[in-house]
């Protein structure tokens, strides 16, 4: 027996290296395995945690509370109720959980681009006739804005605390949440101009009620000779995309405002990209490019017709189910649709690609084509969705999110190092009645490890009615008063010359735990029970789990 024969440190680092499904039988295996479990239950479920991916190593569990905080992971007391949480979280998504949808109404509604922070409690938002809001999550109180006259319409960029924007046919600006940066702290290579610190003034007297919280102060201005569009910031570079005759990309660091590298491309017109540390990605229309940052030359073109394996998601759409499990089955795609966007997962691992109409390209382990160790055509799965036109796509925290016609598609991709496609998939519909519009209920989604926010026009959402619990309360209470605050001389600067369509801006909550998850003292089990049934009464967190060995695989 192993623990007869090595000492209590290998064993602990082989056990490291085991699913939690496997230590959940090892525990009811004997009475000495269920010992050493017990008795070494911190260290056993803090490398599960890092096996599974829910923390990078070396953090503490105050550390990785702070990391996630809020719903569901508020009230863990070790890492064992750490890890039981998120497994919840990801049945949850799977289908095999609860989800409601919390709904927020900004004052400014001609939402079409949003971006969420969920540590800070703000979702941020450009606007159809230009301008940015920040508005408090979940009360939809304005915290501060920027006029339609100084941001260009529906485009911006966030992460980290840092905001980016561009100025109508001008120079691109970043800021910073004025609580992160210090007053008289500036990037060090593009220092902001006074016009950035004139109107900085001008929105945070005129957004005084609630300062500092949700204001965003100058940081960087990025300026050049040549026109830039579509921008993509993976934190900490932005990549800008040069227009004109000569293709080049730019990409900066934003912590610092300067200019690291400069790529040249060969590509016609596309329509988004995307970067990480080692790759930038440019679509366009019949072609996906990956170049190499090292090298700044492409290392990977995937053709829109490309043959590869397809997987194809039953259209169980039927009834009343808010969050409906799909079944995936294989087959063959003969259509090759043209290229909308393409999306790198964080890890730099996977990669997803929109087309036209109700195709999606996934391609496992990219970097394995680049170097030769396989093909495309052995790696890529196209993920037929029924057919109803995609809108727009994300990919993060090992998810993709399809917004379609009729509502939302998740995919989960379940972590390893084969090609092999190992996903679940779930269909979402935050309404009760399955209505089809000839325009997109979703303008804009933004993924987070625990929710999905959208949104959605007033017009397209008439007569459905929303899913909506009495647990659904706000997580974030207003910063300072509850009381409704309007300022119609702000609100005016947003105004167009139509009236503004109404928005809202709302999310499909997954992170709520069922009563059966909270922690309640434990009932004294007899002798019996006590051996035979070891792993109900010291894991109870897992009971649920171990019957179904595929939600902690």
């Amino acid at each position: 027996m192993m623990l007869d024969v090595l000492p209590s440190e290998l064993s602990l680092n082989v056990l490291s290296y085991l699913p939690i499904s496997y230590i959940c039988s090892l525990i009811i295996l004997s009475c000495q395995w269920h010992h050493f479990l017990v008795a070494n239950q911190w260290s056993i479920f803090c490398r599960a945690a890092i096996l599974h991916g829910f923390i990078q190593p070396g953090l503490q569990l105050e550390d990785a509370l702070a990391q996630h905080m809020g719903s569901p992971w508020e009230g863990s007391i070790d890492w064992k109720d750490f890890c039981r949480r998120f497994f919840q979280l990801n049945k949850n998504w799977e289908g095999k959980g609860r989800a409601v949808v919390r709904l927020f109404s900004p004052p400014v509604q001609d939402v079409v681009h949003i971006k969420v922070d969920e540590k800070a409690g703000i979702c941020i938002t450009s606007h159809i006739f230009g301008g940015l809001s920040v508005i408090h999550l979940f009360s939809g109180i304005l915290l501060w804005c920027l006029p339609a006259n100084y941001v260009r319409l529906c485009a911006h960029e966030y992460e980290s605390g840092y905001l980016v924007f561009d100025r109508p046919r001008e120079w691109v600006e970043i800021w910073r949440l004025t609580n992160d940066v210090d007053v008289d702290k500036v990037a060090a290579s593009a220092p902001p101009d006074e016009e950035q610190l004139e109107m900085s003034r001008i929105t945070a007297a005129k957004n005084s009620q609630y300062a500092p919280y949700g204001h965003f102060r100058p940081w960087a201005k990025l300026t050049h000779l040549q026109f830039t569009y579509n921008h993509r910031l993976a934190y900490p570079t932005l990549a800008m995309v040069g227009g004109g005759s000569l293709r080049r990309v730019y990409l900066y660091d934003v912590r610092t405002g300067s200019l690291v590298q400069i790529i040249d491309v060969n590509v016609k017109g596309f329509y988004q990209d995307d970067v990480n540390k080692r790759h930038l990605f440019l679509c366009e229309r019949d072609a996906v490019h990956v170049y190499s940052r090292a090298s700044g030359t492409e290392v990977l073109r995937i053709p829109n017709n490309v043959a590869v394996a397809y997987v194809e998601s039953l259209n169980i759409i039927e009834g009343d189910s808010f969050v409906s499990p799909l079944t995936l089955s294989p087959g063959l795609d003969d259509s090759f649709p043209n290229f909308l966007t393409a999306r790198v997962s964080r890890d730099g691992r996977d990669l997803v690609i929109m087309a036209y109409y109700d195709r999606i390209l996934l391609v496992r382990n990219f970097e394995r084509i680049c170097c030769k160790e396989t093909t495309l055509e052995d790696s890529g799965y196209v993920l037929r969705l029924p057919p109803y036109d995609c809108y727009t796509i994300e990919f993060e925290h090992g998810r993709i999110c399809v917004a379609t016609l009729c509502g939302l598609y998740i995919f989960t991709l379940h972590s390893g190092f084969s090609s092999s496609l190992n996903l679940r998939a779930v269909f979402v519909r935050p309404y009760h009645n399955y209505i089809i519009y000839s325009d997109p209920m979703y303008t804009h989604i933004h993924l987070t490890d625990r929710r999905v926010y959208f949104s959605w026009e007033h017009e397209m959402r008439r007569n459905v009615t929303l899913f909506e619990d009495e647990g659904n309360a706000r997580e974030l209470s207003p910063p300072i008063t509850n009381e409704p605050f309007h300022n119609p001389t702000v609100l005016d600067e947003f105004r167009g010359p139509d009236a503004p369509r109404g928005v809202s801006v709302g999310c499909v909550d997954f992170s709520l735990m069922p009563e059966s998850c909270e922690n309640r003292p434990r009932k004294q089990l007899s002798w019996w029970a006590n051996i035979g049934c070891s792993l109900c009464l010291h894991l109870p967190c897992f009971c649920f789990l171990a019957s179904d060995p595929q939600s902690i695989s």
